[in-house]
């Protein structure tokens, strides 16, 4: 699928330039951003470019920018996507539940919840509602403010290990061990969402090289979200078990983060949960047991940032 929107103040120009193919970046690929203002951003409208067969997705608004490229190796064979994400003050990731009501219970697929909340990037998360419902160690779990639950495991033990991440107003993305703090702790810190899964991949700009060596050193999907700085983020997702890619460590995902500059990276949830959404649609592959390409499995919440209203429709394919 190859798709441009260009909506209110950019020129015919550019909308025609980029509907030939012709707007390039430096590198001769295609989709350039158009001109931005001092900040990173436009100074109104929104910008949009897909183009799934070379692997490049691209958004801006006036708060955010995102720029997605598919990567590839041959031996082992391995699929991968490196996502950038640039916020203004005020947009910041938040966890976005299919419902409010009944949040822990009622399940959808990751593009469905994107399209709901017309949310412009999106990850999978934690996954917390398995873990709530079949009353294990959920790890502490905060959702805007609000504790959810506060009974953790000791650093260490198992994977999850239920390390955190904890999200803040002002856009800061935090890590911690397991245990390392309490559930109000983070409360009086004011974190707006904290996730429980793990373990945390980067701290102060040091990898986890304790956690690394013990968890996901096989290869399967994988998803991990980090911070550059506040307002600056990245995204690795790994495909696997499919034809095409056969998964990828957990270390590797940290080495792509840390190679982005991330100060702060986490391991979110992977395997079938593993998932990239842009614009409302799932640019990554996912297979069923049967190899046909499919969603990520259902979850109650995704990790995103930004909302447009030119996020596909519900009826759109993913």
């Amino acid at each position: 699928m190859n798709r441009i929107i260009t909506v209110f103040m950019l020129t015919l120009l550019m909308v025609l330039a980029a509907s030939a193919g012709l707007a390039e970046t430096a590198d001769g690929e295609p989709g350039a951003f158009p001109p931005l203002n001092e900040a990173g951003f436009l100074d109104e409208g929104e910008f949009v470019f897909e183009d799934d067969e070379a692997g490049v997705w691209r958004y801006c608004s006036a708060t955010l920018k995102v720029e997605i490229h598919r990567k590839t190796q041959a031996k082992p064979r391995l699929v991968w996507y490196e996502a950038e994400i640039w916020a203004a003050p005020g947009e910041s990731f938040r966890m976005l539940p299919w419902s409010e009501t009944k949040r822990w219970k009622d399940l959808n697929y990751p593009y469905q919840i994107a399209r709901k909340h017309r949310t412009v990037f999106a990850l999978n998360s934690d996954f917390a509602h398995l873990r709530l419902s079949k009353k294990m160690i959920a790890g502490i779990l905060i959702r805007d403010g609000e504790i959810v639950y506060a009974h953790t495991k000791k650093k260490n033990k198992d994977f999850p290990n239920c390390d955190t991440l904890a999200l803040m107003p002002d856009g800061d993305m935090r890590v911690f061990w397991s245990n390392e703090l309490k559930a109000d702790d983070y409360v009086e810190m004011g974190a707006q969402d904290v996730l429980a899964f793990g373990p945390w991949l980067i701290r102060d700009g040091e990898m986890n090289t304790t956690a690394l060596k013990k968890y996901g050193t096989g290869s399967a999907q994988r998803t991990a979200v980090g911070m550059i700085g506040p307002g600056h983020y990245a995204a690795v997702m790994s495909e696997g078990r499919n034809k095409r890619s056969i998964g990828s460590s957990i270390r590797f995902v940290a080495e792509r983060l840390q190679e982005m500059g991330c100060t702060v990276a986490f391991n979110l949830d992977g395997g079938q949960s593993a998932a990239m959404v842009f614009m409302g649609r799932q640019i990554c592959l996912v297979t069923n047991s049967k190899g046909n390409r499919a969603s990520a499995r259902k979850t109650a919440e995704i990790l995103g940032i930004g909302t447009s209203e030119a996020c596909a429709e519900p009826d759109d394919p993913f």
